[in-house]
């Protein structure tokens, strides 16, 4: 879904898959704080494109932003809508199913915040399935950015966002040039295939107000796993009494599948819902260019070097809004400051609420740690944050934020973040692209306060054996990793992979690609230690440019890993890479071993 028109759904959709995660809420809680907003903000220009008028049981003064019901604990179903009749003429609403959308109780700052959560969930209409001892499947599906106020998030458009085209949704394989459009057909999407294989799909909005938070992220997630699973309980006799369950996600999505699968077991046995549940057992991740290596920590990881960590490629980056081989300025997006402000806005937002308890088990942030936004954001950069912050990515407000951060293309007269992190080069012309500081900033920031706090949220919410926390750094079950699938195409300009100049079609180098980096990181610490042989398996795989038919973008690579091939009959999620992947992740038959392969040499 990248998109045509600065005003195209579809533009916007490749706008919002950007990076990171999506926004924690400001819902209240049951640990009351008169510093935490009552209420999530709704952009004005979103509405559900479904045929229900409201977004029932999620808004109102029950829904999302309300205090969670007495006795209620993670991953309690609060209520369901069912979706299906309303819905049955939808383009690629599935066949044979059902869809709800869910409200349920997750953990904020910590496992004591409790907040609620609005989501969607889907099964076929007979039931989901029992496999092998009578174990149900579930997808986890991760969103990727699409603003963090509640009318922005999936659950409040599952038109666009959860049955539509990827990469916004997991319907039709679907990626688009100006050249020739690449669509499949619905039937042959991801989620159809779920359905039809008897599975079960659970998709979280995220808290609002939250973003690349990964602890909230890893909840929010696994506690829409437990609320799907009480729902099916409750719609069918036969439902399993267990799930084996794949986390699933792109960009901000990628890194919440990350974090969730790295999380699964500790917070599904930490933390217990008030009612019965279905036993649920991590079998799998797939994170699709995952938002990651926030900031390069060469001391950490091999072949990175300061100035290349995620931060400071993307800071001054430059995206076109169309896919015109020429770049006009009035048709780009500073895409680094647009992501920004909802990081560092909501980052502030949730600094500024309660904070985790000294003896929390999954705290959201440092424990005891209080953000300045002066130490990091200027004035100029304060402004641009409540400009964005209150916008979806999505429609009108797209328009909202192109103009927001429009004013950086001229980056010696507005900075948006302090001198040593702007990073400006004494020798800048306007419209020149150059890396951030944050890298070599924050590795000489010390101290407890300003940018150094800063700094130690973002190194302790990076996903993979980087992150400076408490968790563990690979998604492990019973001590041994899981299998995980890592994808990125090597065009890709939000989340960096572009192999060095005159590169081949190979493997680029982790300076060069996010993904590789973290790929390496995982291998060696988790996977395939040299000291250990092969562990678990592990795959990263990377789309070479190729003209229309591989984009290899940040928004085609959903469709390109999902689809068999790039044309025809081809373009269907069966015999794809990732479906191959999910087989052999539920049938347990992944080999141990770590391959980083281009699929398109």
């Amino acid at each position: 879904m990248p998109a045509r028109t600065l005003t195209s759904r579809t533009v916007v959709a490749a706008l919002m898959v950007l990076t990171l995660t999506a926004t924690a809420s400001a819902c209240s809680s049951d640990r009351s704080d008169s510093s935490t907003p009552s209420k999530t903000t709704q952009s004005k220009n979103t509405q559900p494109t479904t045929a229900a008028a409201t977004n029932a049981p999620c808004t109102g003064p029950k829904g999302v932003g309300s205090a969670v019901p007495a006795g209620f604990g993670p991953g309690d179903l609060v209520g369901a809508v069912d979706l299906t009749a309303a819905n049955q003429s939808s383009e690629g609403f599935p066949t044979d199913a059902r869809v709800w959308r869910i409200l349920y109780v997750s953990s904020g700052v910590d496992e004591q915040h409790l907040q609620l959560v609005c989501g969607l969930a889907a099964a076929p209409k007979a039931g989901p399935k029992s496999f092998g001892g009578g174990t149900g499947r579930m997808l986890a599906w991760a969103h990727g950015t699409v603003g963090v106020q509640a009318g922005c998030l999936p659950a409040s458009d599952p038109a666009g966002l959860f049955w539509g085209k990827m990469p916004g949704g997991i319907g039709a394989p679907a990626w688009s040039t100006l050249l020739r459009k690449t669509s499949g057909q619905p039937e042959d999407g991801a989620l159809q295939y779920a359905m039809d294989q008897g599975w079960v799909v659970a998709a979280t909005d995220y808290q609002p107000e939250t973003y690349v938070l990964g602890s909230i992220a890893a909840a929010n997630v696994l506690d829409a796993n437990r609320a799907t699973a009480q729902l099916l309980a409750q719609q069918f006799s036969d439902a399993p009494a267990d799930y084996d369950f794949v986390t699933w996600g792109h960009s901000q999505g990628g890194h919440s599948a990350i974090w969730a699968g790295q999380l699964a077991e500790s917070y599904l046995a930490g933390t217990k819902p008030s009612k019965p549940t279905a036993g649920l057992h991590l079998v799998g991740v797939a994170a699709e260019a995952p938002a990651s290596n926030f900031v390069a920590q060469p001391t950490k990881q091999s072949g990175v070097t300061d100035g290349n960590g995620l931060t400071d490629w993307e800071m001054h980056q430059v995206i076109g809004v169309t896919e015109l081989p020429i770049a006009i300025p009035k048709l780009q997006v500073q895409i680094g400051p647009a992501l920004f402000s909802y990081i560092f806005g909501s980052w502030n937002k949730v600094s500024a609420g309660p904070q985790p308890t000294s003896g929390a088990k999954f705290p959201a942030f440092p424990v005891g740690s209080k953000l300045d936004e002066s130490s990091l954001i200027t004035p100029v950069g304060q402004k641009t944050v409540d400009q964005v912050l209150p916008n979806c990515l999505t429609g009108s407000d797209a328009k909202k934020i192109q103009a927001a951060v429009g004013k950086y293309r001229h980056a010696e007269r507005n900075q948006m973040l302090i001198p040593a992190v702007w990073n400006l080069p004494n020798d800048y012309s306007t419209g020149a692209y150059f890396h951030g500081g944050t890298d070599r900033a924050c590795a000489e920031a010390t101290g407890a306060e300003g940018l150094a706090t800063w700094c130690s949220w973002i190194r302790w919410n990076l996903p993979g054996p980087a992150g400076v926390n408490p968790y563990p750094k690979a998604p492990i079950v019973d001590a041994k990793p899981v299998p995980m699938l890592i994808a990125q195409g090597e065009a890709d300009t939000v989340i960096h992979c572009v192999p060095a100049k005159g590169q081949a079609a190979a493997i680029p180098a982790p300076d060069d690609c996010m993904s590789r980096a973290l790929f390496d990181s995982l291998s060696s610490k988790a996977y395939c230690p040299a000291d250990g042989g092969a562990l678990g398996h592990l795959e990263l795989d990377l789309f070479h440019k190729h003209g229309a038919a591989s984009p290899a973008t940040h928004f085609s690579v959903p469709g390109q890993i999902g689809s068999k091939g790039t044309k025809g009959a081809e373009l269907t999620f069966t015999g794809s890479p990732l479906q191959e992947f999910l087989a052999t992740a539920f049938d347990g038959s992944a080999k141990p071993g770590c391959t980083a392969r281009v699929m398109n040499p």
